[in-house]
């Protein structure tokens, strides 16, 4: 029969490349398990797990993914999900479901399976007193542990968390007033809505820095033409592209780090579309209203509660309905913000569109 094997990983930082420790190990453990004849245990839902998931499918290894799921109907949308966006060969892989009692039991569910069937386990990177490090510790004698590739846990220092100084603002932002609505990005802790999980995580091992940061983020709207719309923390999930009517120099007081979704507000990149084209092309208003005092002949979408505690009508926001298009938009009709001046350069030369640095550095 043959031997299966786990490797081993504690949560790590949202933001990985090819040179951050964890992935150095796994490479190297996905190296060594090429020249033995054991079938790998990986999963879905965590970076640490789904980065094996991608390595293991490039190193053309044998695995089991275990999809921890609600019942066996999202069990197949889930595992059907995973064959697309990894591009998985079907001869290599198996999948076992898992139901978890509920949705704070997962990991540990999840875990706890993959390293009761594994008969080999392989640490790389396990926090002091963790589940992981519980689990580990309670594992049967008869399990072979391997240390080879172990080194220690580090948590990430690094967050992408900053405020914009406004005594630093170019002065070339003070000229433009509210004309333009803009569509600010930010750094995206997830694959981009162009492309799939296997592009991402190729991505994330082919670059010496995370890839998906904001500026790489505005170049890809503009070379794909689109925005794309989120439901995110929209009314009803329904997918909607925002803008804010705010001038960029008091836009920038917004952004800030949010702890509670480990990622800033947004960042100082963005598209502005002059106001005219943007509401003739149905970017609209967005309508705030008190608590419990939701206006009835409005779509959901357009509304906006004012907040209890942070008042949302700040961010004078405006809003789109799905995804935008900016192929129709006359590029003479936008504008593009970068946080310096050769980010900015960079993508003016690029796409033809008027680009400015936020900050009075290169």
């Amino acid at each position: 029969m043959t031997k299966t094997v786990s490797i081993l990983i504690s949560r790590q930082g949202r933001h990985p490349c090819r040179t951050t420790p964890w992935i150095v190990q796994l490479e190297k453990a996905i190296q060594w398990l090429k020249r033995k004849p054991y079938r790998l245990y990986t999963s879905i839902g965590q970076q640490t797990w789904e980065m094996q998931l991608y390595f293991a499918r490039q190193a053309y290894l044998d695995q089991t993914i275990v999809i921890p799921a609600k019942n066996a109907t999202d069990f197949e949308i889930l595992k059907q999900n995973v064959i697309t966006q990894y591009c998985l060969d079907l001869n290599q892989v198996q999948f076992e479901k898992i139901y978890p009692d509920d949705s704070k039991s997962l990991m540990y569910s999840r875990d706890a399976r993959i390293i009761e069937n594994s008969d080999l386990l392989v640490p790389i990177a396990i926090r002091n007193n963790g589940y992981l490090n519980t689990l580990i510790n309670q594992a049967p004698h008869q399990k072979h542990i391997i240390n080879d590739f172990q080194i220690e846990y580090k948590p990430e220092k690094a967050k992408i968390a900053y405020k914009i100084d406004k005594n630093k603002l170019s002065k070339e932002l003070f000229f433009l007033s509210s004309q333009y609505l803009t569509h600010w990005t930010r750094t995206s802790n997830s694959p981009w809505p162009t492309e799939k999980k296997f592009d991402y995580y190729q991505a994330i091992t082919t670059n010496n820095c995370y890839p998906r940061s904001a500026f790489e983020g505005l170049a890809n709207m503009l070379t794909h033409g689109k925005i794309n719309a989120s439901s995110l923390h929209m009314p009803q999930n329904t997918p909607t592209v925002s803008f804010s009517g705010l001038p960029p120099q008091e836009a920038a007081v917004l952004m800030y780090w949010r702890a509670r979704y480990c990622q800033m507000s947004f960042e100082p990149y963005g598209i502005g579309i002059e106001k005219n084209d943007a509401e003739s092309i149905g970017i609209q208003a967005v309508r705030y209203y008190k608590p419990r005092f939701k206006p009835k002949n409005v779509d959901s979408w357009l509304c906006q509660s004012i907040g209890k505690k942070s008042n949302w009508r700040l961010e004078n926001e405006y809003r789109f309905l799905g995804d935008l298009d900016l192929i129709h938009i006359p590029n003479e009709k936008m504008i593009c913000f970068c946080y310096s001046k050769n980010e900015a350069k960079k993508i003016q030369n690029r796409f033809g569109i008027r680009s400015i640095g936020m900050i009075d550095v290169l």
